[in-house]
């Protein structure tokens, strides 16, 4: 709808609470995501899995949130959330062997999960095996992760270099960016997350990824222009402006200009008054 790709959170909220059928209810989800409303997002994906169980991209979402959900709770909450975001990606592979997306999210998940939960590596190597042919990309994504995880930095870079050499994408360039950051080789991770910015000519999800790490390694200047060019550029689908003018007033406070981030601020309120992180660099 209109309104969602607009990023008017709360005015497409209000239209599609009344609307109880899957794909509102998964739409709601993807709108409460976009402003870290995390309980929110849960209750409306289990609405739209609960309507449409047989339907993988929404067992994906739901596994996406409760994902989210469990990053930024206490230890004790998430790890009772691990079954249900396990589940749920392992419903969404079941249901969708072909999905790229959620082959990828379950590699993900068994990679970094330790076995008493359900993760290992054994299992994220037998998803490698099977995004091969379908993403190249996403296959040696996938192999960096698991070679990152047992600190093999040499073949964790190695394949990320070649995901980037599958296709020279933004996500590329980000997952190279965020393996340098988390290496503490911030010169490196900065100049990818800068390619990842020149790559994404569509401004999708990746230029607010690439920006992240532009602003916490102190080059905020170098995310702006990326950030306007997303807010000046239609969303397929839900966007995330809300989320861009809070960046976007994040990056132009680091470098000293005020007045614009507070204008950056209050156009994120005025997408989504209850944005907590909006309000918070508005001062309220």
């Amino acid at each position: 709808m209109a309104d969602a790709r607009a990023g008017r959170v709360d005015a497409s909220v209000a239209a599609l609470k009344p609307i109880k059928n899957a794909d509102a209810q998964e739409l709601l989800c993807k709108l409460y995501s976009s402003v870290d409303a995390r309980d929110a997002a849960i209750s409306a994906c289990e609405s739209a899995v609960s309507l449409a169980p047989s339907n993988s991209d929404y067992a994906l979402e739901l596994a996406r949130v409760y994902g989210n959900k469990a990053d930024h709770s206490g230890t004790f909450t998430g790890m009772r959330m691990v079954s249900k975001i396990r589940t749920n990606f392992e419903k969404a592979v079941q249901l969708n062997p072909k999905s790229v997306e959620a082959l990828s999210d379950l590699g993900q998940f068994y990679a970094e999960a330790p076995g008493i939960v359900g993760g290992g590596a054994d299992k994220a190597r037998d998803l490698v095996t099977r995004l091969q042919p379908l993403s190249p990309a996403r296959s040696h994504r996938l192999a960096a992760m698991i070679a990152a995880k047992a600190k093999d930095d040499t073949t964790a870079e190695a394949e990320y270099r070649a995901e980037l050499a599958a296709g020279h994408t933004p996500e590329a360039y980000v997952d190279l960016a965020g393996f340098y950051r988390s290496r503490k080789q911030n010169d490196r991770a900065v100049e990818n997350a800068r390619l990842a910015l020149a790559a994404d000519t569509h401004r999708g999800p990746d230029t607010l990824d690439a920006a992240k790490i532009l602003i916490d390694l102190q080059h905020p200047a170098d995310a702006v222009n990326g950030l306007r060019a997303y807010l000046n550029t239609q969303q397929a689908g839900v966007s995330a402006f809300a989320q861009a003018h809070v960046l976007l007033g994040n990056a132009l406070r680091a470098t000293g200009d005020t007045a614009g981030a507070q204008k950056e601020f209050a156009a994120a309120l005025a997408l989504a008054p209850n944005y907590d992180a909006a309000r918070k660099g508005a001062g309220q």
